[in-house]
């Protein structure tokens, strides 16, 4: 990882910890940056396991479906 990367990284993990502590203890977060067209500089930081943000994704994107 390279120096801007890591600190990028940790500045968002900074914010998760802030944010995480507005819910109750067991609370998962997930930071997602897309940059459609160029996969290689999306970004996903998550204290969870991504199979377990990949179904929370499915179904939101479910639940705005039947909309």
């Amino acid at each position: 990882m390279n120096g801007a990367l890591a600190d990028v990284g940790a500045t968002i993990s900074d914010h998760m910890d802030n944010i995480l502590r507005l819910f109750k203890p067991g609370a998962k977060i997930a930071v997602v940056v897309r940059h459609p067209g160029f996969p290689e500089r999306d970004l996903v930081m998550t204290n969870d396991a991504i199979a377990e943000v990949i179904a929370c994704l499915e179904r939101r994107a479910a639940s705005e479906a039947r909309r």
